[in-house]
Formats: C-alpha cells, structure tokens, sequence
C-alpha cells in the first residue's frame, strides 16, 4: 500500500503587515525544508504542532515555543527550524511568527 505523507502549513504572523514584494513566503520555505520524520513515517501519523519562532536579521529562526503531545516532532523542530533559511522571505524579518503544520502519514 502506498502512504501518502502531508504537511500542511499555516502561518499566524504576529503583525498585520507583511512587505510587498517578491520575495519567497515563509510558509514556502517551511514547505519545502520541513518534511515528516524518518522514523515517523512508518506509523499513522497525524498531528498538529504550533510553532512560535522569530526570524532574526540575518535569516536564521529562533524556537521560542513547540506544543505538541509527540516528543518525537517536538525535537524534531527545534532542530530543523534553526537550520532553514529565512533570509528571502518577503515578511518581515525581527517579527515572532505563530505557525500550525500538520503532520499526516496515511
């Protein structure tokens, strides 16, 4: 049978306005960095995790809370998170973001 891994991203930012411009979106490199763990993907997976990080000057995401019953996902994005890079994003830089992403294996 074949599994079908989803992640789902929703961002809450913090301010209401965002930089117009053509920048990448926060919600595209989270995206694109941020997939289901190895060691995840074997179990029906399917759980929600609120990020709140902020993006520094210099593009780099500082964790500053994770709820989510899983320890395993809890971990896993406060590894993941400082390594993406957030340098390109068209919303504003120094702001804490709120974010929900959805982890499903079916």
């Amino acid at each position: 049978m074949k599994k079908i891994i989803i992640l789902v991203v929703a961002i809450f930012i913090s301010t209401m306005t965002t930089i117009a411009g053509n920048g990448t979106s926060i919600n595209s490199v989270i995206s694109n960095q941020l997939k289901v763990p190895k060691e995840l993907n074997s179990s029906k997976l399917n759980e929600k995790v609120n990020v709140q990080f902020k993006i520094s000057e210099n593009g780099t995401a500082t964790v500053m809370n994770v709820e989510t019953s899983s320890p395993e996902l809890k971990n896993y994005i406060i590894n993941q998170f400082p390594k993406m890079n957030f340098d390109k994003v068209s919303e504003k830089q120094g702001a804490v973001y709120f974010v929900d992403i959805n982890f499903k294996v079916i």
